[in-house]
């Protein structure tokens, strides 16, 4: 998530490190439509590694994965 407006956040994506999971999808709380949809590749990529960084956030019991 990254700052946007108004202290809103939005999804965005690092495409170096994304193995087109889904996770990020089923993770979003925003209904009807998700904020974030993940559209599968014809041709699998290798992802790169991400850098390793503290949480920042608590994000209590109810992430969902």
């Amino acid at each position: 998530m990254v700052p946007y407006q108004n202290h809103l956040t939005i999804p965005t994506v690092r495409e170096s490190i994304c193995i087109g999971c889904s996770a990020c999808e089923y993770a979003c709380p925003v209904r009807p439509q998700r904020a974030i949809y993940v559209a599968g590749l014809a041709t699998h990529l290798v992802a790169q590694q991400p850098e390793a960084e503290p949480l920042k956030v608590d994000v209590g019991k109810d992430f969902p994965f």
